[in-house]
Parts: C-alpha cells; structure tokens; sequence
C-alpha cells in the first residue's frame, strides 16, 4: 500500500491539467452550443491537438492530459448538448496526438459512419469459428497439392515401367560419433562440393 506525501497545497481547478481539461470541455460545451442553435447546421467537427492543448502544462503534469481523457470530454459533451440523440465519431488521422471527432445532430450521420460505429468486436465463439474455417480450407487445399503432386509422380514412374520410388523414407541411423568421424575423413574437395550444393 502506497502512503501519499501530505499536500500542503490546495486543488486548484483552473490550472494545470486540470485547467487545460476543463477549458477544454468549456470551449467544446460553447461550440456545440452554437452548433445546436444553428438550425441549418447538420455536422461540425471538434479538433484535438494534445501539443496544443498542454503546451503551457508543467511538465510533470502533461502525463494527466491524454488522448483517451480529451476524447472522452467530447463524447460527453456531445451526449449533454445533444441529449444523447447525436452522433459523434472518430476521424482517421495520421498523427497519434490529434484527432477531429465529427458531430452529426439526429438524422444527418451518413450510414457508413453508422456502420462503422456499430460493427464492435465479434464474439470469441465467432472468432473461433471463423478460424477454424480457415484452416480447414487451408488444410484442404494443401491435402489436394500433395495428392496431386503424388498422382503426377506415380504417371511419371508407371511411364518407366515396373519402376518404383524406394527408401524415400530412409533415416541416418549413423551415431554422431560415426558422422563426425566420416566428415573427418572425406577429402577436402568433397567437402567442399557438399557445401556448394
């Protein structure tokens, strides 16, 4: 169990990461604000930039201000200004310290937005199955290429005659001992030649 140092200080809610999120939400709270006063508005966009936003944040508080927490911010603003009837969603963006969520009021959202929003995760039977699947197919097809390398091995030999494959399955029975005493013992060029192989 960790004991915390007493604090001698008092919480101040306006400075710090704590002043830079609640700025935030306030400047997030006005926008959507305006937003939803403007009755030919359908979508407007929040953008995040986490350097802007902590760039006068001590640094050993810049740890407090995530991308997790200001997105959560948005989310909950757009929940409170919309009464839970718009939608917001994440954009794709190249950079892991931006963001720009797009905030579509009540039937405005395109239905790919919709789509991607209620796609979530399948189920661990669903993924299990699917794998399974998967490698069965793969299995399959594999079973068929050796049966087919083998048909064409079988026409090639039944063309010779009463030929056979024979010892394809053969094993070194050889101790270690005795390999290594036959490598001592070969020719220098033999050697050589088995290498360039």
């Amino acid at each position: 169990r960790s004991q915390r140092a007493p604090c001698n200080e008092e919480f101040d809610p306006t400075s710090g990461a704590a002043g830079v999120i609640n700025r935030f939400r306030n400047k997030v709270l006005s926008d959507l604000e305006g937003f939803k006063s403007d009755p030919s508005a359908a979508t407007t966009k929040v953008s995040i930039s986490l350097p802007a936003l902590t760039r006068d944040v001590p640094a050993d508080e810049r740890d407090r201000v995530t991308m997790e927490a200001l997105k959560f911010t948005v989310y909950d603003a757009v929940d409170e200004v919309g009464d839970e009837r718009w939608v917001a969603a994440r954009e794709p963006s190249e950079f892991i310290d931006e963001m720009t969520v797009s905030v579509y009021k009540e039937g405005h959202c395109p239905p790919e937005v919709l789509e991607d929003m209620n796609r979530g995760d399948l189920p661990d039977e669903v993924k299990g199955a699917a794998k399974f699947a998967v490698e069965s197919q793969s299995r399959a097809v594999e079973r068929r290429g050796r049966e087919e390398a083998l048909r064409k091995v079988k026409g090639a030999v039944a063309g010779e005659g009463d030929v056979a494959v024979l010892n394809t399955n053969k094993r070194d029975r050889r101790t270690i001992e005795q390999i290594q005493r036959g490598l001592d013992e070969e020719d220098e060029e033999v050697k050589r030649r088995r290498f360039e192989q």
